[in-house]
């Protein structure tokens, strides 16, 4: 059986808010998306909207089909309005 994986997230804006947090560690199993990540682990605290936001991994934007790799930093950017 293989070891999960851990990555960091970082929330920004207003998902820190509905997180409580700005970063946390989060144990995956091996071979996890991102999309995986953004299911399992934050819809139902960040709202169903969440799942259009952007987000990158090790700096880059992302798609959700990336498979996460042990080490990787999410990011969780929800969009932000200005004036």
């Amino acid at each position: 059986m293989e070891k999960n994986i851990t990555v960091t997230t970082l929330f920004f804006s207003f998902a820190a808010d509905r997180m409580n947090a700005r970063q946390i560690q989060v144990p995956l199993a091996p071979g996890s998306t991102l999309g995986q990540l953004i299911e399992e682990q934050f819809v139902a605290r960040l709202g169903p909207e969440s799942q259009n936001w952007l987000f990158s991994v090790n700096q880059e934007w992302a798609s959700r089909d990336l498979p996460l790799q042990d080490g990787d930093e999410v990011a969780v950017i929800p969009p932000v309005s200005g004036g």
